[in-house]
């Protein structure tokens, strides 16, 4: 898992949508991504058992939101604090990730802390 989200082509790939899915909460937490790769090629990135999001989005800017990096980060303090909330409650997040999206051009930061993560759409440039 690791290496697929970390492999991926984000530099310089545009963030095009972010949809919260809580349309079914505690059963069916989501968070979706539509992304245009450097290439042109488009793929929607979707995030499962979802626990936390934080967006520190910065708006106002004329420019494409572009992404810096992202990395999937195992050991973020984010991680700590949500398993130490859930472990009373008898649920072990154990499985629960990070992934961390830098924008370049906004300096905004996103913080998706989910169990799966998964590409369920993906297409070439030359794709209508």
């Amino acid at each position: 898992m690791t290496d697929s989200f970390n492999s991926l082509p984000w530099h310089d790939a545009e963030l095009l949508e972010l949809t919260i899915d809580r349309r079914n909460p505690g059963a069916r937490d989501e968070v979706r991504l539509q992304v245009m790769w450097p290439n042109g090629g488009r793929a929607i990135l979707l995030f499962r058992d979802c626990y936390a999001v934080t967006a520190e989005m910065n708006f106002g800017i004329i420019a494409q939101e572009l992404i810096f990096s992202a990395s999937l980060i195992e050991n973020d303090p984010g991680l700590t604090s949500i398993r130490d909330r859930w472990r009373p409650l008898g649920v072990s997040l154990d499985m629960l990730r990070c992934y961390r999206l830098e924008m370049s051009s906004t300096s905004s930061l996103l913080r998706i802390y989910a169990e799966k993560f998964e590409v369920v759409e993906s297409r070439s440039p030359n794709e209508a």
